[in-house]
């Protein structure tokens, strides 16, 4: 739909909307309605294309002047602020490359203080809390970072990972839609989008189930270690952290079930803080796996997204 049918529909809606509550003399609601079918007739609209149109115009309005409003106390924040949180955001992608995920927070929380109307500081807060299994605080940051810029499309994706181990399917999709909406040309965003379709039928009835623990989904499945030794050969990051940390079993002597499995606890720890993104893309491609049977094909959103 053109932009300015939408724009059309908005202010039929919201005069609709006018002449429903009552507030208006007669005189008023009569030009109201007059105005309605002009619109209407200009434009060549019907009643069925209101539901095409899923907000209001007043909310627009709204969010309009907070915007105006926030650029505004930007302004008040120091040159001297802006570039430490600048240098405090570095500070936090340096520890989430060493993999030092509750420092890269504190170093974005310090981002935030200093100058809390960037909407970066909170989508890379989101990451590292997504990396940690703290989805709820994702979700907080992600929403926070999209009030501050409703374009942002990096943080409707990191939104809908948080929604996604949340196993709140329905909300993740709606995510990814928005964040496909903005950038089409992102197959990152377009494969999650569909993967997030796949889990929502798959899984009808049952997004509000308990969280994912964090390796669980990995971990748990023996069926999906064709899956894993793919991966190994195909990615030559996840080949590397994997070797390395095999290098220091053999190293060490240790045996048995149990190092086994503190193996496979630390590939994932390794993996989610040397490069949250890329550990978020395996979980879903395992999570597809799971609810098909198959190994997915994408990884997520490494290839696609850069480094924030």
């Amino acid at each position: 739909m053109e932009d300015q049918k939408k724009l059309a529909l908005l202010i039929v809606n919201h005069l609709k909307t006018q002449l429903s509550n009552g507030s208006f003399t007669d005189e008023s609601l009569e030009s109201m309605e007059v105005a309605v079918q002009c619109i209407e007739s200009a434009y060549n609209l019907n009643p069925t294309e209101s539901d095409d149109v899923d907000t209001k115009l007043e909310n627009i309005v709204k969010d309009y002047y907070k915007v105006k409003e926030q650029k505004s106390n930007v302004k008040e924040i120091s040159q001297a602020h802006k570039d430490e949180a600048e240098n405090y955001k570095k500070y936090g992608n340096d520890f989430m490359k060493i993999q030092d995920n509750d420092k890269a927070i504190d170093a974005y929380t310090i981002s935030i203080k200093l100058n809390p109307f960037n909407p970066i500081y909170y989508c890379n807060r989101a990451a590292a809390f997504n990396a940690i299994g703290k989805y709820n605080n994702a979700i907080e940051d992600c929403q926070k970072a999209i009030e501050l810029d409703p374009t942002y499309c990096k943080a409707y994706c990191r939104l809908g990972l948080a929604f996604s181990y949340l196993k709140d399917y329905q909300k993740a999709s709606s995510c990814y839609k928005k964040a496909c909406e903005l950038d089409p040309s992102n197959q990152g965003y377009q494969r999650n989008y569909q993967l997030s379709l796949n889990n929502l039928q798959t899984n009808s009835g049952t997004s509000q189930q308990s969280p994912i623990d964090p390796s669980s989904s990995i971990l748990g499945n023996p069926n999906l270690m064709e899956t894993a030794a793919r991966m190994m050969t195909e990615n030559p990051e996840v080949s590397s952290v994997i070797n390395n940390i095999l290098g220091d079993v053999t190293s060490s002597g240790s045996e048995g079930l149990d190092r086994l499995m503190q193996v496979g606890q630390t590939i994932v720890t390794r993996l989610q803080t040397a490069n949250p993104n890329l550990l978020d893309g395996l979980r879903m491609q395992f999570q597809n796996a799971q609810n098909e049977g198959q190994p997915s094909p994408h990884n997520g959103f490494h290839d696609d997204e850069p480094q924030p």
